[in-house]
């Protein structure tokens, strides 16, 4: 079962752009949206494999907010970014990124909510080797100026 979970990961980058496209059916709006939203994605995961607080946290709007699993909250781009410079100074190199959506949902043509996971790995790692982070995630994007911003975070532990 482990090894199924590490290559859906793996594998989940190839197809989740499709996923949203086919259970959603969208029009050509809605599906340069999907592929704009999946850049954010990507340039959050490349930001922090990176370890630059400042590109990671750009990429949140100015009143975003971030709820940790364990309950804490980071209330602005601002607390983001020092969260993020703080927390990259200890973590290890070879720790990547990998955000997977599942699913995202149009509330507004400027709003979308995206559900996934958000994991944290070392770079090279067995299957049978446990991730530093596992969690469920759900994002709220925003269009703001023709750009999606990320306006919440709220990660959830698994079972």
């Amino acid at each position: 079962m482990r090894a199924h979970l590490i290559l859906r990961i793996f594998l989940g980058f190839s197809l989740v752009t499709t996923i949203p496209a086919a259970s959603q059916n969208p029009d050509k709006k809605q599906s340069a949206d999907i592929a704009a939203i999946q850049q954010v994605r990507a340039d959050l995961d490349a930001a922090y494999d990176k370890r630059d607080a400042v590109a990671f946290s750009e990429l949140f709007l100015a009143d975003a907010d971030f709820q940790w699993h364990t309950g804490d909250l980071l209330k602005d781009r601002h607390e983001i970014q020092q969260h993020f410079a703080n927390s990259f100074k200890i973590m290890p190199p070879d720790y990547r990124h990998i955000t997977t959506f599942e699913r995202i949902r149009f509330i507004k043509p400027d709003v979308a909510i995206g559900d996934g996971t958000v994991v944290i790995a070392r770079e090279g790692a067995l299957q049978d080797e446990k991730p530093y982070l596992k969690v469920l995630m759900t994002c709220v994007g925003k269009k703001e100026k023709g750009l999606w911003r990320i306006s919440a975070v709220r990660l959830i532990p698994t079972m």
